[in-house]
């Protein structure tokens, strides 16, 4: 049987080498653009400065990969805090926002720490999509000003179009306390979520080819 792979995106190269593992050698790989990668490619500018065209693909808690990239890597790598931010209101703030409310301006922290003080003891489990979620998880006060404009940015649909079932531990739940503390202390709160640290290539970015097939 002859195998055909389009496309050398990361699910493409991923399954080129797991026919290879397997033993297949009957397979070939078409890549319409000058460089494999996708959205695991990186560009280098004509400054030097070097970008990765997917920010997520180093991100994983799947053993197989994470072996996988154990063993294409070796020791070149190193380990990334990652630190995020958003520009919002003429100001930069770490994300994830609701964790670091403190920095917007002061209108709209009081209608923020409203909405999370009337949903404390709500059921976010009985919202019927993401938008009753966001709603219930956060409040009216960051659900407007935050969920809903940069959900509808990545995702292109409004929020009661998507379901709440894919979130998982995509989206930082808040601790009331815990932003309290924040507002009270000035303190940034930067290491939220399972990808805080991640294993990352030590020269070339996520596009570099380090070892063959």
């Amino acid at each position: 049987m002859r195998i055909v792979i389009i496309g050398a995106g990361p699910v493409g190269l991923g399954a080129a080498y797991r026919l290879q593992e397997l033993g297949h050698r009957d397979w070939a790989l078409y890549e319409r653009g000058e460089k494999l990668g996708g959205l695991a490619s990186s560009h280098t500018d004509s400054a030097g400065f070097t970008y990765d065209i997917g920010g997520h693909v180093m991100f994983s808690h799947y053993k197989y990969f994470d072996a996988l990239v154990e063993k294409m890597l070796g020791a070149d790598h190193t380990r990334l805090l990652r630190e995020s931010w958003i520009w919002m209101r003429d100001r930069w703030i770490p994300y994830p926002l609701q964790n670091n409310i403190r920095h917007l301006p002061a209108a709209e922290l009081l209608e923020c720490l409203d909405g999370l003080v009337d949903v404390q003891g709500a059921d976010a489990s009985s919202a019927r999509d993401f938008g009753e979620w966001s709603e219930l998880q956060f409040g009216a006060g960051i659900t407007r000003h935050f969920m809903r404009p940069y959900n509808f940015k990545v995702w292109a649909h409004p929020l009661e179009m998507m379901s709440k079932d894919w979130i998982a531990e995509r989206v930082a739940v808040v601790d009331l306390k815990r932003v309290l503390a924040n507002i009270i202390n000035e303190r940034d709160d930067l290491s939220w979520g399972p990808n805080n640290m991640f294993k990352y290539p030590l020269h070339g970015g996520t596009g570099r080819q380090h070892r063959p097939l």
